[in-house]
């Protein structure tokens, strides 16, 4: 029973879609935002000095206001602040390398997908090791979105390192790499049973992984890259039943439905088109059901997967 003066706050340090975690999401978001627009704003004069103390006192602001919300049991607000106080660690870098002069400066040609440029190169590295210290300190999952999304960036700074003005093939290709090894390091989280945690590397891996397939897929239109984006969606969709993974749910038929698309294209205008798409339906929803079943499952022995 609760006591005269205790503190009102939630229990469960789960984030949950409804409109109390819909507002602290959205509104650390708009907060991060506008502070780095606010920053974005600030005169580089001597040095950028005033870029890294704009910029640091928001991040502190953050984390501050983040500690004090995990100290009296507002979880998710504290969790998402904190995650706002990581997402300023680039602005506070660009201060920082201005003030001791590593920044490139102003008339200098500056395109870090085609040359390597070390200066943001750090940047990244250094939003990625504070998403892994703050998710260390704080364990809210979120924080793992931060660091997969640095390392999709990270990696595509520094592609210019070993290949030389590297096009948008050898990007969608390093996207296509990184991103499968999110999606195992995701599942290698799911081994350990933090499948929450694992949640947003499945998400950023997958999206690195269709990112470069659609590249090849839809940009050059080869025909082994809608061959792999059908198999590819239509394994991720029978995996994601005995994973229990929605998102491997949705990327799969994202995957499956573009390359059937792909291939029907040439029949719109005829019956041809509607009646494949609608096959193409229903036997999604007997797929559903089989999995739902279990019966799919136990016949390709998807159930012998290691599952935590």
């Amino acid at each position: 029973m609760e006591t005269a003066g205790s503190p009102v706050a939630p229990v469960d340090r789960r984030p949950r879609f409804d409109t109390p975690n819909v507002l602290w999401f959205f509104g650390a978001f708009a907060a991060g935002g506008g502070s780095t627009a606010v920053v974005a704003a600030v005169h580089p004069a001597h040095r950028g000095v005033w870029i890294f103390l704009v910029a640091l006192g928001f991040l502190t602001v953050y984390a501050l206001l983040s500690a004090v919300l995990l100290r009296t049991g507002w979880w998710v607000p504290g969790g998402v602040l904190a995650a706002t106080a990581v997402g300023l660690v680039p602005a506070v870098g660009v201060g920082f390398e201005r003030l001791v002069g590593v920044w490139p400066g102003a008339g200098v040609s500056f395109d870090p997908f085609q040359r390597f440029e070390g200066a943001l190169f750090a940047l990244g590295l250094a939003t990625i090791a504070a998403g892994l210290v703050a998710f260390a300190l704080v364990r809210f999952d979120f924080l793992l979105s931060t660091v997969a999304a640095a390392t999709l960036f990270t990696t595509q700074l520094l592609l210019p390192a070993f290949v030389s003005r590297p096009g948008v093939g050898d990007h969608a290709v390093t996207s296509l790499v990184v991103g499968a090894l999110l999606v195992a390091g995701g599942l290698a989280l799911d081994r350990l049973g933090r499948r929450r945690a694992a949640f947003w590397l499945h998400v950023f891996g997958l999206l690195g992984v269709a990112g470069g397939l659609g590249y090849y897929a839809a940009r050059h239109g080869h025909a082994w890259a809608w061959v792999v984006l059908l198999v590819a969606g239509a394994v991720i969709l029978l995996l994601a039943a005995p994973l229990r993974r929605a998102t491997w749910a949705a990327y799969g038929l994202a995957g499956f439905y573009a390359a059937i698309g792909h291939y029907v294209s040439s029949w719109f205008g005829s019956w041809r088109a509607p009646l494949v798409l609608a096959a193409a339906g229903l036997g999604l929803v007997l797929l559903g059901m089989a999995l739902h079943s279990g019966s799919l499952t136990r016949l390709l022995r998807l159930d012998r997967l290691p599952v935590p």
